[in-house]
């Protein structure tokens, strides 16, 4: 039992305010952001080490306290927010150890984690994540979004609510639940290697906790440490251009992988669609182009769209694009089915209604924009205007029973130039970003970890009226 490095603690209050739980959500927005951008440093923060742990099997320290200093934060906002409801006293916006608040994390003095452990770690904790996912994410329904742990506190602020006492019973599982969170979370950071028990350890204090020499515990200080508007600033501008770089790396990423899919006329044809249907059309309907649409193309120089269909046994197919209002009017009274979702390369429909009937020869239409009608592969190509449009596949003869393989195709510019600098742009956007984020966390990370500075004790005042003592010796005299 017990023993574990990381040690979680939690004493509710034994006087909780009845309704203050009810608008804790909103006094905890300012931690919520702050949240944010602390958690996506420690993200990144745990890549970089364990890079570190891999190349020189170090663990950095000013990280570790960075990381433990997050889940601390962390576990005050939850005590005091919506996984427990254990405290009305607000938690403060430090990293550091606040030993007279009621949640507390600490960590006991850990050796470095072997060099092999950043690459199976989280397969290690898959079993791990599997049962918290049941605690943290059972029970969800569409109209009832509670977890398990959710319905927990629900209980309990109701018994708040009604009672002004807080559940004991709950309390302790509540915090038990958390503490296997704290554990889990902190061996993915690497915080400390020991593999975290299966066990649910309830309580407000760690299971008989051993004996610990006070030089053997973490212990943070701050005392005569530089400001921390330097790090700070270095961790909230790199969190904030993190995104865009991402951003920016994975639009020129796409950009070039569409690039790699252009044919020898620019097109880029996108995946098969099967259509079946025992009408005598399918419909593509409500295709609206507006002006922002076509101010879009013209800057994104998307030239014409392109329709293929393709029927396997070689029969003769119609593929026609018109106005919108004209195609109703032509298929009025007439049964089609119109398309609705795409799955698994199979379009799902909804039925118009009306008769099951041939249709008046399509070709013969004089409404169409662009059409066609070919034995066994119909091709139209076309340069989109304003306005509202349905794409009509049919039988060239417009009798029922429509079958078809269709594939949609744009036509684009060349798009290696501005993908490959969208991408270049978001590699170094990234790389400023992760190395904002890691001056800021390890300059965080140092305030409130390892040993204090040394103080420097006061010279020695010679007694009075002894003769002046020469001044001490350089190393070059």
């Amino acid at each position: 039992m017990g023993n574990y490095p990381l040690h979680v603690e939690a004493h509710h209050d034994e006087r909780l305010s009845r309704w203050l739980w009810l608008v804790k959500w909103l006094l905890l927005i300012p931690h919520y952001l702050v949240l944010a951008v602390l958690g996506t440093g420690s993200v990144v923060l745990t890549v970089v080490a364990y890079l570190a742990v891999l190349v020189t099997g170090r663990y950095p320290p000013a990280i570790r306290a960075y990381n433990l200093g997050v889940l601390r934060w962390g576990w005050r906002v939850a005590y005091y927010g919506y996984q427990a409801l254990g405290t009305d006293r607000y938690p403060p916006f430090t990293l550091a150890d606040v030993p007279e608040h009621p949640a507390r994390v600490h960590l006991s003095a850990e050796d470095q984690p072997p060099r092999w452990l950043p690459l199976v770690a989280w397969l290690l904790a898959v079993p791990h994540l599997m049962i918290l996912s049941l605690l943290y994410g059972a029970a969800r329904r569409q109209h009832v979004p509670l977890s398990f742990l959710g319905l927990l506190v629900l209980f309990c602020g109701v018994a708040v609510l009604f009672t002004g006492r807080y559940p004991g019973g709950l309390h302790d599982l509540l915090v038990g639940i958390g503490r296997w969170n704290l554990r889990v979370i902190g061996y993915l950071m690497l915080i400390t290697h020991r593999y975290p028990p299966f066990r649910l350890d309830q309580g407000g204090s760690e299971p008989e906790p051993p004996p610990v020499a006070p030089d053997r515990l973490e212990t943070p200080h701050t005392a005569g440490r530089a400001s921390a508007a330097g790090p700070v600033a270095a961790l909230v501008t790199g969190v904030l251009l993190l995104a865009p770089g991402v951003g920016l790396g994975v639009v020129g990423s796409g950009l070039l992988t569409l690039e790699s899919q252009r044919d020898s006329a620019g097109y880029v044809t996108g995946p098969s669609v099967r259509l079946s249907s025992a009408t005598a059309a399918v419909t593509a309907e409500n295709l609206t182009i507006t002006d922002a649409a076509l101010w879009g193309r013209d800057v994104t120089d998307i030239g014409a769209l392109r329709i293929t269909a393709t029927d396997a046994a070689g029969a003769p197919l119609f593929v026609g694009i018109g106005p919108q209002s004209a195609v109703d009017d032509w298929l009025a009274g007439t049964a089609h089915d119109e398309f609705a979702d795409l799955n698994d390369g199979t379009a799902g429909y909804d039925r118009a209604g009306g008769v099951v009937r041939a249709v008046a020869d399509p070709a013969a239409q004089p409404f169409w924009l662009a059409s066609t009608a070919a034995p066994g592969t119909a091709t139209i190509e076309w340069t989109a205007v304003r306005g509202d449009f349905a794409v009509v596949v049919a039988n060239a003869d417009g009798s029922p029973g429509v079958t078809a393989n269709v594939r949609g195709a744009v036509q684009l510019s060349d798009l290696s130039g501005l993908g490959g600098g969208l991408l270049a742009a978001g590699l170094l956007l990234t790389a400023v970003a992760i190395a904002l984020i890691t001056l800021g966390g390890i300059g965080l990370g140092r305030r409130h970890g390892g040993p204090p500075p040394p103080v420097q004790p006061p010279p020695v005042q010679p007694p009075a009226g002894s003769p002046p003592q020469a001044p001490p010796l350089s190393a070059g005299r």
